[in-house]
């Protein structure tokens, strides 16, 4: 079907409506606001930006590239549901019917919450917490590298290799974690065929949408009541060369991780399919972050047992939080699966990659 002038006006004053209103409701929410230092520097400055840059490009773009996508614009779906409950003279069986949301308008309400929280909470944590630290990040790396070097003149090249590690691996975390949060914010807050990111479908089940957003603020809060760990940044190990070893290995798993989120690039927002990937480190298994994720949680924790400060009843709660922490990322595997093995493609990948954590077992 050919994609007429009218479709495009209709949806892009859907979006410009639907985005103002979000906007103005995140403006508002003190959920989101209570951190922000620098309000030039906040996820609301960045969205007010990104959404006046929408308003004054996006119809002379849709007019000239005329995106088929248009003719099934979810913001248009979302606008004619709501219409339709004001209109008057109705019956009650006829209102009670018109509440009812059909599998199109349940998977737009559905996207639009997930590109909203999931992009505001990555876009939140960017601009209030990694950005600012990024200049004082580098800066720590690049002295605590020239120190080394003096080290290593007078001590040797291992003894300073294993200073550098000790002073800035949580340094590397962090350069690491802003990376992917920059991709996961950059993912949710866009959708176009030419960065391959359209959203074929959403995961509308219970069980899928609880078990990701209770790994996500302000649930996790909650999360962490019930499931008592703490993942430590800093390894409280008086051993250097054990903590040295602890170090490279949490740095390795969060680089693999952090390959694995780039690898997905704009795909890898949660709870959608955007499509397959099946390069490394996807190749080997179905779901490497999470098996990363679940290596991290062991790693730091493994320390606290080793630290003596807990009793056997501290050591039994803070095993058991741990179990759950595993249970929940194994949790989000099995139901994200639920989701993308409607998809051929992701049938045909399952058959090339068997397991999803860890080769030859599981």
């Amino acid at each position: 079907m050919e994609v007429t002038n009218k479709d495009i006006l209709k949806h892009y004053l859907s979006s410009v409506l639907i985005y103002g209103v979000i906007l103005l409701i995140l403006f508002i929410s003190p959920l989101f606001n209570q951190n922000i230092e620098n309000p030039w520097l906040s996820y609301f400055s960045v969205l007010s930006v990104y959404y006046v840059l929408y308003v004054i490009f996006a119809y002379p773009i849709f007019k000239k590239f005329k995106p088929v996508s248009i003719l099934q614009s979810r913001n248009v779906i979302i606008l004619d549901f709501l219409k339709r409950q004001f209109i008057p003279k109705r019956s009650l069986e006829q209102k009670l019917s018109d509440m009812n949301l059909d599998e199109s308008e349940k998977q737009a309400f559905m996207i639009l919450f997930i590109k909203t929280f999931f992009g505001v909470y990555s876009l939140s944590l960017l601009c209030n917490k990694f950005i600012p630290q990024m200049g004082y990040n580098i800066d720590f790396l690049s002295e605590m590298f020239n120190q080394s070097v003096q080290y290593i003149q007078s001590n040797g090249i291992f003894g300073g290799i294993v200073q550098y590690i000790d002073d800035t691996a949580d340094m590397w975390l962090n350069l690491m974690f802003t990376l992917t949060t920059f991709v996961f914010a950059f993912s949710y807050l866009t959708e176009a065929d030419f960065l391959k990111n359209r959203i074929k479908y959403a995961d509308a089940t219970p069980l899928g949408i609880f078990s990701c957003l209770i790994c996500f603020y302000p649930f996790v809060l909650i999360t962490e009541k019930l499931f008592p760990i703490k993942m430590q940044e800093l390894i409280p190990v008086d051993n250097l060369y054990l903590r040295i070893c602890l170090f490279i290995l949490v740095i390795l798993v969060n680089l693999i991780s952090t390959i694995a989120i780039l690898r997905l690039g704009t795909k890898c927002g949660n709870l959608t399919n955007r499509g397959i990937v099946t390069g490394f480190p996807y190749n080997i298994v179905r779901h490497p972050d999470y098996a990363m994720q679940i290596c991290y949680i062991v790693l730091t924790m493994i320390p606290l047992y080793a630290a003596g400060d807990l009793n056997i009843l501290g050591d039994i709660v803070l095993t058991i939080g741990m179990l759950l922490w595993v249970g929940v990322y194994v949790l989000r595997a099995i139901t994200e699966e639920r989701n993308l093995i409607k998809d051929a493609d992701y049938q045909r990948y399952c058959e090339t990659v068997k397991y999803r954590f860890i080769p030859k077992v599981y």
